[in-house]
């Protein structure tokens, strides 16, 4: 009796199972296009996608359309690196790394959608045409971001090279922008002569910071800071020294500061107010920061000055010189420092 009652429960659990599983349906169950999504034609790219909200779903089809151009700018960043011999293999890998960031999918149309386990399916198509118009656009607006930045440095290696290193995140999302045309528009020679640009500017850049020669100079207040910018400049690769009378220099980095002591509670304070001026080949300041800072010390004004240095040289390792240098644009006619 026993024996029967436990095989009859056990014949009703494989039921159940069954039943669930029939419930829940294989690939048959789905529909036809989560299955074999439709091609990518002249006109539309389509993704599909799966969440739990219609909009997670259509956010997923997106990043499957995008990882589809991705996969197509990769193919043909392998080709140029082979063409390269190995070269740009370095530099085509960062370009990868940036193509999904540079690609907004906004404009798109929800063509079908279909409930699943967890919540819905949906296919998603964008039109080609349209998104090749909008990153044109965006592309057109970038290169004049660029060319204003680059505006009247020409003759100046120093003030050339400052603004091309301030231009390099608009260069890099003008290649991403240029790669992703190329596979949208089915065309890659369309777009060749922008990356070629593009790329001329890398180029234009690297050599300079390799040829220009800077001279550094401090005040007695400011000598680690000073020597935290020429050490950055040194590992930036620029040729640069403390500035001495009978240098040869395509530029100058300036440091002058004001200084305030003050005794409190039997404690050496120190304010630091410091300028950091980039100085092109004409004496003129391409470019300013300011500095503050305050320290104390028990011991003397000089060791509370020594503090004080520390902060300001490390705000500058952890900006970077060039970005130090770029907190405050000071416009001012030139300067005879030479």
């Amino acid at each position: 009796m026993v024996k029967s009652v436990f095989y009859a429960l056990g014949l009703c659990f494989l039921a159940g199972v069954l039943v669930g599983c029939a419930g829940k349906g294989g690939s048959q169950s789905l529909p036809e296009w989560v299955v074999l999504p439709p091609d990518d034609t002249v006109e539309a790219i389509y993704g599909v996608g799966e969440g739990t909200s219609l909009r997670e779903a259509r956010d997923d089809a997106l990043a499957d359309i995008a990882g589809k151009l991705e996969t197509r700018v990769s193919a043909d960043v392998e080709m140029e690196t082979v063409l390269a011999n190995g070269e740009e293999r370095s530099r085509t890998r960062n370009r990868i790394r940036t193509t999904t960031e540079a690609l907004r999918l906004t404009e798109f149309r929800t063509q079908k959608s279909a409930e699943s386990a967890t919540g819905l399916f949906v296919l998603v198509s964008i039109d080609r045409a349209s998104l090749v118009s909008s990153m044109e656009a965006e592309l057109a607006t970038l290169d004049s971001e660029i060319s204003g930045r680059l505006s009247d440095s020409e003759g100046d290696s120093v003030k050339r090279m400052f603004r091309l290193t301030m231009s390099l995140p608009l260069i890099h999302q003008g290649i991403s922008k240029a790669m992703l045309l190329q596979s949208l528009a089915q065309n890659p020679v369309r777009y060749q002569s922008r990356l070629t640009g593009y790329q001329s500017l890398l180029n234009e850049r690297e050599s300079l910071q390799q040829s220009v020669r800077i001279g550094v100079r401090w005040d007695k207040n400011t000598a680690g800071v000073g020597e935290a910018v020429l050490a950055s400049l040194l590992r930036h690769g620029v040729h640069s020294e403390p500035a001495n009378a009978g240098g040869n220099y395509d530029g100058f980095i300036e440091i002058a500061s004001q200084r305030v002591d003050s005794e409190i509670f039997n404690e050496f304070h120190v304010q630091l107010n410091a300028n950091a001026d980039l100085l092109g080949a004409d004496g003129a300041i391409v470019s300013s920061a300011r500095y503050q800072a305050a320290a104390s010390s028990l011991a003397s004004y000089e060791a509370a000055t020594v503090s004080v240095n520390r902060v300001i040289a490390r705000q500058v390792r952890e900006q970077g010189v060039w970005r130090a240098l770029n907190m405050q644009a000071v416009p001012k006619g030139p300067a005879d420092r030479r």
